[in-house]
């Protein structure tokens, strides 16, 4: 990994976040999506509190399909979420123990390149073989640069997870939410059975529809997967010395 990497990291970044409100924008970007959610507005809509009273079972039966669609929309946003912050955990491991194995090898070679300075003794000695004092300062720069890399990945793959932790918890305590919708309706066929319908029914039952309607929004979030390519390495060839010497200074 090099230097790019942080550019990398900041995509993922981005598109983690993306695929969070993606919802939002795909409702004024594509005309399908916007008749769908329309739809299925439109027939909320419908259930008005004078027609749930004229038709309370059907009502019932409407919010129970939705809470269902729902629930399983939710399901599989949980196993989404849970798939890519596997992956980002494995990213982060990656990156912690190449920063481990970097920081490792630039202190050998600053060490080597101090000794070999002061005492004029270039040749130095490094990984079984020689190295002279150009060959060694473009390495130390570029493990620093690769090291710094690797620390910025992995604060964006941290910030990553951080975001989809958020997420999983909205999942999470919508579908708590549509479970109790779903008992709700329940015991609201149980009612119908023993009494006609009321006003404190009406009130009820329309706080189902509000409590799904929020529910429905949130299940219908993404979760896309965001492909993580690998960055091929780039050869460094030329050091700058001020770069070089701010380096030897920590």
């Amino acid at each position: 990994m090099n230097e790019s990497s942080g550019g990398f990291a900041k995509v993922v970044a981005i598109v983690i976040v993306a695929v969070l409100v993606i919802g939002a924008v795909v409702y004024f970007t594509s005309d399908v999506y916007r008749t769908k959610m329309d739809s299925a507005m439109n027939q909320y809509a419908r259930w008005t509190p004078e027609n749930i009273a004229k038709d309370p079972i059907n009502y019932l039966n409407f919010c129970e399909s939705e809470a269902n669609k729902a629930l399983l929309q939710l399901k599989a946003s949980e196993i989404a979420i849970a798939q890519k912050r596997g992956e980002l955990d494995a990213m982060s491991k990656e990156a912690a123990n190449k920063i481990k194995v970097g920081e490792r090898a630039l202190t050998e070679l600053k060490s080597a390149y101090s000794t070999a300075a002061s005492a004029k003794t270039w040749p130095v000695v490094w990984q079984g073989q020689n190295r002279d004092e150009d060959w060694t300062k473009r390495q130390i720069v570029s493990f620093h640069r690769q090291v710094e890399a690797q620390k910025t990945l992995n604060q964006k793959i941290g910030s990553g997870i951080r975001t989809l932790d958020v997420q999983v918890t909205k999942v999470q305590e919508a579908r708590a939410e549509t479970e109790q919708q779903l008992t709700e309706i329940k015991t609201g066929r149980e009612l119908l059975k023993v009494q006609q319908i009321t006003d404190d029914l009406t009130k009820r039952f329309a706080s189902i529809k509000a409590v799904l309607q929020t529910t429905v929004a949130v299940a219908g979030e993404s979760t896309a997967t965001v492909t993580l390519d690998q960055l091929a390495a780039q050869q460094v060839t030329t050091v700058d010395d001020s770069e070089f010497n701010a380096i030897m200074a920590k």
